[in-house]
């Protein structure tokens, strides 16, 4: 499935938008829930991340696997016993340490 001229650029225009916003508007919230992903380049393969905490703006999930900044696609978890579904775009990564020692790394995910 190709995305059409239009959607690229609409997913562009948002993602540089996402971007250049202030993104810390708020409080953080414990997120302890599962956040399912279809990226928007592989919009038929669901991944799955474990959702740390979360804000009005956003929310930062652990991977073990780097996410590269400006990747957008939609994400579905669950905050405060309501389920979510929402448009998402990498603002950034970093390398970081789980709790039992192992490398892993971090993400935050702006909500479009």
């Amino acid at each position: 499935m190709e995305f059409s001229q239009s959607i690229r650029s609409a997913i562009r225009r948002a993602t540089e938008l996402a971007l250049a916003e202030e993104r810390r508007g708020g409080g953080r919230t414990q997120l302890t829930c599962p956040v399912d992903i279809h990226w928007h380049h592989r919009p038929f393969e669901l991944q799955s991340y474990e959702g740390l905490d979360c804000s009005e703006t956003g929310l930062r999930i652990r991977t073990h696997s780097f996410l590269m900044e400006g990747l957008t696609g939609r994400a579905t978890f669950s905050r405060e016993g309501v389920v979510a579904i929402r448009t998402v775009v990498i603002s950034w990564t970093r390398e970081s340490t789980s709790p039992s020692g192992e490398m892993i790394w971090e993400s935050g995910l702006r909500l479009l």
